[in-house]
């Protein structure tokens, strides 16, 4: 046998056989089919742990278990007759268990564990205080692993393309079989479609088995969508698996779970979309003390520890949180088939999956090709759908306008961010449910009617073409914006907040939250103290407007540090910068609130002495400093800076020398230093620190 997971087996068998003698709980933790029960039984099979235990014991749980029978598997392994086992009590088959490895060293694996129950009462028949002895339990809920043995726990990686090429060769070719060139490059091609799977490689590897091995036939399946469909009702092993994963889902988790299905396949999900579209929905009530966004977040997370979403990118900010997920193609077959079954959502990808008895009565489309939009009979069919809530447009972008259909007077979300209008198009003025709206319009101006959609939460307008606009004549949003007190987050670019008038204390934005696209012009004291709430500001620079440092100037007033007690997260982009050792936006670093969390500067030209006001903000988790955000040959920090600085991005900075000595930094765990080509090498008061990936 092959080992797949190279690396994890030789951490299994660290853990199993050299760590210390006391006995230890080791999970292993994986989606379904992705190899967790063959590392098992590599280690299990080995011949160093048949020689070091005394007795092996490999128990198969399962969600639907059953205590005897897995102690009767036991009470059979342990050398127990079968037909005795099945006479006694529960509790002496327990007992017996218990005794025959009390004074042996042992290894018991617990294989596909669902829940901690099982856990719970299992565990009692193992003796705790034996020397030298290994409980491993194989289970797809990172939260139950962490119950189960703490932190010891080995994660399983999905294979990559090599190794997933390497696999499909091994089951498909015999040993003196070759593979042509022309077959390799196409096998490549429908091995990594798999996406790292070793179940799903191995079912596509019984297809080619089954046909020719010619060029034509291998271009068949390399082309389709998906190399395998994955539905509820299909029979094999694979489909079995990955339907277990999803039907043991509480009734919530599967709903957001089959609303994953509306994003194109291998797209990377922006977690903070995703939670502004679940709650824009209005599927869900939000729990006990927690906001609905924070509900959201909460059953994010258990769909990716139960390893049934992936986490395909993680935030800086905290390197346990998600920043993108994405589905496995497995998931993501099984999602798309049970979804068009329940009408959850309609998928429109080419003209055929138009027509009146598909989409009639679908609560929401998908359009993953923007192009079908443009004929006629698609129009028709749209027209006819009288009941739906969300359209959802996910490409591609386009570069000429496209005729969309928007008459849907139920619509609660648009998001259109990939289909480009001249103008702010008037048909959604009348779209009174909206809560979601996301465009890009070449227009300037939004009309004063947005105001009429008083149940907008979250405004998106990007701009096609981005006018340098003169400091004389800025583009602002309609002065009604202040009326839309549900508005929580706000992205606008290219435009700004106008000031509200100081006559009417009515006009607040008290529920918004995050603020971007929009310049310094939006960071006024008048308008800064009528956004009360606000924890995240991303602004835009324009390098030419103005010819001081005015538009730089809000954020050295104590106004902006005194306002915002829960600020999180500063983000400044100053576009074109003029580039020299003359040449800085702002004098000084601005006066940040204790708080805030993260910060991200691009182009502002700051002195690295000025790094200080910085470096001593006690909350500061994550600082990403992107071209020329400072500027100067030499950083050198000092005692007692970054208290809980994790991450640390550098990005095309002319630094050359950067000094640091080895109890800086004391919390850093992620380094990542790109295009500083400058550089002459890194500090050496790094090397001390083990815990940091630098990268």
């Amino acid at each position: 046998m092959v080992s797949l997971h190279r690396n994890q087996l030789e951490e299994l068998k660290e853990l199993g056989l050299e760590a210390p003698s006391e006995l230890k709980v080791i999970s292993i933790v994986g989606m379904a089919g992705i190899g967790k029960t063959t590392l098992v039984q590599e280690f299990y099979h080995d011949p160093l742990a048949i020689e070091y235990f005394d007795h092996r014991l490999f128990l198969t749980i399962g969600p639907q278990y059953k205590l005897r029978e897995i102690l009767l598997s036991a009470f059979n392994q342990l050398g127990g007759h079968h037909s005795v086992g099945e006479k006694i009590h529960i509790s002496q088959l327990a007992d017996y268990i218990q005794k025959s490895l009390q004074d042996s060293t042992y290894l018991i694996v617990l294989d596909d564990v669902w829940n901690t129950q099982a856990w719970d009462m299992l565990k009692h028949c193992f003796p705790s205080r034996r020397r030298y002895s290994r409980i491993i339990v194989t289970t797809q809920i990172l939260g139950l692993a962490l119950y189960i043995s703490g932190h010891i726990n080995i994660e399983i990686p999905l294979l990559n393309d090599d190794e997933s090429w390497n696999l499909l060769r091994r089951m498909v070719f015999d040993n003196q079989e070759e593979c042509s060139r022309q077959l390799e490059k196409i096998g490549r091609k429908i091995a990594k479609n798999c996406e790292g799977l070793p179940f799903a490689i191995t079912e596509v590897a019984k297809i080619l088995r089954k046909i020719e091995k010619t060029v034509e036939e291998w271009e068949i399946q390399a082309d389709k969508e998906d190399p395998l469909t994955i539905t509820l009702n299909e029979d094999t092993p694979l489909s079995k698996a990955i339907s277990l994963s999803y039907t043991r889902l509480p009734p919530h988790l599967k709903l957001c779970f089959l609303y994953m299905g509306v994003f194109p396949k291998g797209y990377a999900v922006p977690i903070s979309q995703l939670i502004q579209l679940w709650v824009s929905e209005g599927l869900f009530e939000p729990r006990m003390s927690m906001s609905l966004e924070e509900t959201m977040g909460e059953y994010l997370r258990k769909l990716i520890q139960r390893n049934v979403v992936l986490n395909n990118k993680v935030s800086s900010i905290d390197i346990e949180t998600t920043k993108t997920c994405r589905l496995h193609f497995t998931f993501r077959s099984l999602c798309v088939n049970e979804a068009k079954n329940e009408k959850f959502f309609h998928v429109i990808k080419k003209i055929t999956d138009v027509s009146e008895e598909s989409i009639n009565s679908q609560r929401r489309l998908c359009i993953h090709n923007n192009v079908v939009l443009a004929f006629e009979q698609v129009h028709k069919h749209m027209e006819s759908v009288k009941d739906a809530c969300s359209l959802l447009c996910f490409g591609p972008k386009q570069k000429y306008p496209i005729d969309l259909y928007l008459r849907f007077k139920l619509l609660k979300i648009l998001d259109a961010v990939s289909i480009r209008f001249y103008d702010f198009p008037e048909e959604i003025l009348e779209l009174l449910q909206l809560s979601y709206l996301s465009i890009t319009c070449d227009g300037d101006e939004i009309p004063p009617s947005i105001s009429n959609l008083q149940n907008l939460e979250v405004l998106i307008v990007h701009r096609h073409h981005i006018v340098k606009s003169s400091p004389d004549s800025p583009v602002y949003l309609p002065e009604e914006i202040w009326k839309m007190h549900k508005i929580k987050h706000l992205e606008c670019v290219g435009m700004d907040l106008p000031e509200p008038s100081s006559l009417d204390d009515s006009l607040t934005l008290e529920k918004l939250s995050t603020l971007s696209g929009v310049s310094a012009r939006s960071c006024t004291v008048k308008i800064l103290s009528r956004i009360p709430n606000l924890k995240k500001v991303g602004i835009q620079i324009e390098s030419e407007q103005g010819s001081s440092f005015e538009t730089f100037t809000f954020l050295d007033e104590d106004h902006f540090a005194s306002l915002y007690e829960k600020f999180e997260s500063f983000k400044c982009v100053v576009v074109n910068p003029r580039i020299s050792p003359s040449h800085r936006f702002a004098p000084s670093i601005p006066n940040f609130p204790a708080k805030i969390r993260k910060i991200t500067l691009s182009g502002c030209g700051f002195p690295w002495e000025c790094m200080r006001a910085i470096a001593s903000l006690p909350n500061l988790v994550s600082l990403k400093l992107r071209w020329h955000a400072f500027s100067g040959r030499e950083w050198k920090t000092g005692d007692g800076e970054f208290p809980k600085l994790e991450y640390l991005l550098l990005e095309d900075l002319d630094l050359q020398k950067w000094e640091v000595k080895y109890n800086h930094f004391p919390q850093l765990l992620r380094l990542n230093v790109r295009h500083c080509y400058r550089l002459e090498k890194l500090p050496r008061g790094f090397e001390s620190n083990a815990a940091l990936v630098v990268e």
